[in-house]
């Protein structure tokens, strides 16, 4: 695990030049969501369901973001 994602960044730029590597991705933890775009709800506890995504997030998420801070 990195603290901030530029360091994955060169992690992963510095492994593909001297390794063989495929498949390496930077993920995120945070809230899953369903098609509508609704937590989903664990319904024991009540609480959200916590997964991890890729990163960057899609821009569709950034936009809505973007626009409930607003």
């Amino acid at each position: 695990m990195f603290d901030a994602p530029q360091y994955a960044e060169q992690f992963i730029e510095l492994a593909r030049k001297t390794l063989r590597c495929r498949d390496m991705r930077i993920k995120a933890k945070a809230v899953l969501v369903d098609a509508k775009g609704e937590p989903i709800i664990n319904p024991k506890t009540k609480a959200p369901k916590v997964g991890f995504t890729d990163w960057p997030p899609k821009p569709q998420v950034q936009v809505q973001v973007q626009q409930a801070a607003a």
